[in-house]
């Protein structure tokens, strides 16, 4: 039997904004972000975002300026892909990291809601992806944000990526909350970070297909333990 020793290596590309509310056995598997290319074995990916990285940055600041001041209900591109650079077909998956917070949110028509725990931002996603699960990331003030998990996939069957080739966006576009102003999210910022995780499609655990059973393959290999429910 051969050997073979892999890693899995998780860093974000992400989304970074300002709120401006005022007057309202082992497998190869890799990870990679928008600038950083991480080569485990012989699978590998990477993580762009085409449409927002066209948008200007003129103050310099790490920000785009389409990302700068938003209002409530503002809608900005943002649009995830992944591409498989390496030379095998690949499994893929993406995390998507959501900041929320307790907050009063208003109605299309004004009318206020109660309090409660909420996304900052929103999207829909793509055809071709599937959401399989939220964790909630907590820190000593309790949740803070939403992190939904997403397989590439058709159903029940994670879709196999060709080499060169890439998946639709996971979405196209966020859209802020429709905040209550006063409620501490005036030019404040926000990040949005995603993950993106590749895994061989041949010889993986008998044939494992669905993404439940390949995405348990990954983590157990990855030491990842975040359940997601």
């Amino acid at each position: 039997m051969k050997n073979k020793t892999v890693k899995g290596i998780a860093v974000s590309l992400g989304l970074i904004t300002i709120m401006g509310i005022g007057g309202i056995s082992a497998y190869f598997t890799d990870t990679d972000t928008q600038t950083n290319k991480f080569t485990v074995g012989r699978v590998t990916v990477d993580l762009t975002e085409p449409e927002w990285d066209k948008y200007p940055d003129k103050d310099n600041n790490g920000i785009p300026d389409q990302a700068e001041d938003l209002t409530p209900n503002k809608t900005i591109v943002k649009d995830p892909v992944v591409t498989n650079t390496g030379i095998n077909e690949a499994f893929i998956f993406a995390t998507v990291e959501v900041p929320c917070r307790n907050i009063i949110v208003a109605n299309a028509d004004g009318t206020r809601k109660p309090a409660a725990l909420t996304d900052l931002y929103s999207y829909t996603v793509n055809p071709g992806w599937v959401k399989m699960g939220t964790y909630d990331v907590r820190d000593g003030s309790g949740v803070v944000a939403h992190r939904y998990l997403y397989a590439y996939a058709a159903s029940n069957v994670c879709t196999a990526l060709e080499a060169g080739k890439a998946t639709t966006p996971i979405f196209s576009e966020v859209t802020t909350v429709n905040a209550i102003e006063g409620q501490g999210l005036e030019q404040q910022k926000f990040e949005m970070p995603i993950h993106a995780y590749a895994i061989q499609t041949s010889d993986l655990n008998g044939g494992k297909t669905a993404p439940a059973d390949v995405w348990t393959v990954y983590t157990n290999q990855n030491s990842i333990t975040e359940k997601y429910n």
